[in-house]
């Protein structure tokens, strides 16, 4: 027996010993769905070497309690029934019998507010749109729920029953508490395809990370994960803990796996349906690894290594989710148990919460009845990029998994928006689909799609809404599922480079920083804003005496290539505190520096030695596009070298600039801006409108962002 279930049972036992009564585990309950074909845990705890006999459905298992108290039977596979059997578990001195109790098909639901987002409630902006019709009309008595109560801990929590309802009006009547809408629909959908009884569990708790939904036994193959996986869970949790996506104690690494999840393992289920996603923005490039845990965690503590997750990609929003979105794909290309659904065409701009949830659920019932239960003949994936290549006249031309043809469905037929092409420039300018548009909105050449952008002539890149609005309205003909977020990167690699492709630390071993000491070092946030916990290393309190600064700046691409940019100058303070990020420190610095001197693995940075034209804008408040130095140039139009402070009037923080120029090149060295929220980072002037970076809000696109500063 799991070592798992061993310690569940002993915390279980200290609860009952008093009454020395059998009890089984937290799904066990009246009205009950059981997983047919596949072996049937039941288990719980009694006395120590008492002897259980649990029957159901014409078998009988027995077990004998262990040294701890738990005991465990697994009933044979069996097929569905809609009959309402009882299942009866008995020990030496009592038992218990569950009624109503069927066989079918379990699924899970879980994640943040768009899986927690009711099918009805009080709240009109947190609902479904549709619910409180489908509420009061829907009655289908094989179909039951559990809605799991948002419960926190930092260990596996047992101690607790589940309650089964079936579908009725009644049943999701107020203080039931109502279920996921998205669970709502899929087990309705999954009825009507299959009729045959459908469990759904819904645990779900708006506002968490997925960290808290993955059990501990998930980060046992990840060591990239090692950080989560260490992080030191407490039941004391308080604000000096927070780090990164963890911001309150039901944010934590596993609790929500253990309050609200881990209770019902190892019970039989098909899978589960996940979304989730909005929380780690600020961390794209770890959600694929994260996914992996959440997944493998999953499937080793519900004992099924062909469990089932499909999940929802974040929708459109105010927000930018567009690399956590590719996260998202990755990690469903990668995991073949997994599936997505594109939700691109489904948003809304100004409500995080889109209460059209049905649509949803229908196409993850696709993934289901594609992949699980024979519907052979259905179309269950959004398209997917197949190959590219670049033709000439400059023209992307694309071909895609899963669709035969395309058509544009939106308000005016228009053709289809979203695409964007850059050149060699690296700036992104709207690009278009030249096929020929037919009637309706359909486009002739099949699966093939042709983009281009007037006036590249040589593209380099293609992405696929990654920009405002960020709404999507090309769909495959054959299917009416819509393309997703996705991008391409034609570039030869290191084109832009000096020299060959280096990685993390390369930057502070260059000759020009000999004899410079550390004193700081930050890993800047894509999002969240900065803190003093930035700092993975300050030793300004042993700086000592010092006559030169040197900023570095590296910046970690996806395929693991550091991009960096050293700036050093002669120091501007005896302050070695005052160095560092201005979002703790509220420090403002602008004006010119002396002795100038940059080096950069990036041929868009000009290097320089002992330059006079250099000049730095360090502060923690918002700017605007005037000129700020009297005698440094620039322009009042465009965010560059040379801009003016507006400090606010009460005195709290704005939108902070730490910036490095070499003001008489008219050039940007290095820039991280934006201490408040997702940051703007760069080395050079940035290709869009503004050269120093400002607005960019492209600290996502990178695996890691990190600033050193030294002094000699």
């Amino acid at each position: 027996m799991q070592m798992r279930l061993v310690l569940a049972a002993v915390a279980a036992v200290a609860a009952c010993a008093a009454e020395a009564k059998v009890a089984t585990g937290t799904p066990f309950a009246d009205n009950m769905v059981l997983q047919r074909g596949r072996s049937v845990p039941v288990w719980g705890v009694a006395d120590p070497g008492e002897q259980v006999t649990v029957t159901f459905a014409g078998q009988t298992k027995t077990a004998k309690a262990d040294a701890q108290g738990a005991w465990r039977v697994d009933l044979d596979a069996m097929p569905a029934s809609k009959e309402n059997r009882v299942m009866t578990v008995k020990g030496a001195a009592n038992a218990e019998a569950f009624k109503n109790v069927l066989v079918g098909e379990v699924w899970f639901a879980s994640g943040q507010s768009n899986m927690e987002c009711p099918i009805w409630g009080s709240n009109p902006r947190y609902r479904d749109g549709k619910g409180g019709i489908m509420t009061q009309m829907t009655r289908r008595p094989f179909i039951r729920y559990a809605k799991n109560s948002r419960v926190w801990s930092a260990t596996p929590k047992t101690d607790w029953k589940a309650v089964w309802r079936d579908y009725s009006p009644e049943s999701f009547r107020a203080p039931n508490g109502y279920l996921s809408a998205c669970a709502f629909y899929y087990a309705l959908e999954l009825y009507g395809a299959l009729d045959i009884p459908i469990g759904i569990v819904d645990s779900s708790w708006g506002g968490t990370n997925i960290d808290a939904w993955t059990p501990r036994a998930g980060y046992a193959n990840h060591p990239e994960l090692k950080d989560v996986a260490d992080y030191p869970v407490t039941a004391n949790w308080d604000k000096s803990m927070r780090k990164g996506p963890i911001g309150g104690a039901q944010q934590q690494p596993t609790v929500l796996w253990n309050g609200m999840v881990a209770g019902f393992a190892p019970y039989a289920i098909k899978g589960f349906i996940w979304y989730q996603g909005c929380h780690n923005n600020g961390e794209p490039f770890r959600y694929c690894d994260k996914m992996h845990a959440l997944y493998d965690g999953w499937a080793k503590e519900f004992e099924n290594p062909d469990l089932k997750l499909y999940f929802v990609q974040l929708a459109p929003y105010a927000a930018n989710w567009f690399n956590l979105q590719q996260a998202q794909s990755q990690f469903a290309a990668e995991e073949k148990n997994a599936s997505l659904v594109v939700t691109c065409d489904s948003g809304n701009l100004a409500d995080i919460h889109p209460n059209d949830k049905e649509i949803v659920a229908k196409r993850l019932a696709l993934h289901a009845l594609k992949q699980d239960y024979g519907f052979a003949d259905i179309v269950d994936q959004s398209p997917t990029l197949k190959s590219w290549k670049v033709a000439e006249g400059g023209k992307f031309v694309l071909t895609f998994n899963d669709a035969t043809s395309w058509y544009v469905y939106n308000a005016d037929r228009s053709p289809a928006q979203g695409f964007e092409i850059a050149g060699p420039d690296g700036k992104f300018v709207p690009a278009q689909v030249v096929n020929k548009m037919v009637g309706g909105g359909t486009y002739e050449g099949g699966a093939e799609l042709v983009v281009a952008a007037k006036g590249v002539t040589t593209p380099k890149r293609l992405r696929y809404l990654a920009e405002k609005p960020w709404t999507g309205a090309l769909y495959a003909f054959n299917s009416g599922l819509p393309l997703g977020p996705f991008e391409i990167d034609a570039r030869v690699p290191g084109e832009n480079r000096r020299g060959p492709a280096v990685k993390m630390d390369a930057a502070l071993a260059i000759p020009e920083l000999a004899g410079y000491r550390k004193v700081l070092q930050a890993n800047l946030p894509a999002g969240g804003g900065f803190k003093n916990a930035g700092y993975s290393f300050d030793e300004t309190a042993k700086a000592g005496a010092y006559s030169r600064v040197a900023y570095v700046l590296e910046l970690e691409n996806r395929d693991g290539s550091v991009d960096w940019a050293m700036a050093s100058m002669d120091a501007f303070t005896d302050e070695a505190a005052r160095l560092g990020v201005p979002a703790v420190l509220n420090t403002f610095y602008q004006q010119k520096v002396a002795k100038l001197t940059v080096r950069s693995n990036q041929k868009t940075v000009t290097e320089v030695t002992d330059f006079d034209g250099g000049c730095i804008e360090f502060f923690n408040v918002n700017y605007g596009t005037q000129k700020g130095l009297p005698d440094v140039g620039g322009s009042a139009d465009v965010y560059d070298f040379n801009d003016v402070a507006h400090p606010a009037k009460d005195g709290k923080p704005g939108y902070g600039s730490m910036q490095v120029h070499n003001w008489k090149g008219g050039e940007t060295v290095l820039a991280y801006n934006c201490f408040n929220g997702g940051c703007d980072v760069g080395l050079g002037n940035c290709p869009g409108k503004n050269p120093d970076w400002t607005f960019a809000s492209n600290g996502g696109q990178y695996r890691a962002r990190r600033l050193t500063v030294l002094v000699k």
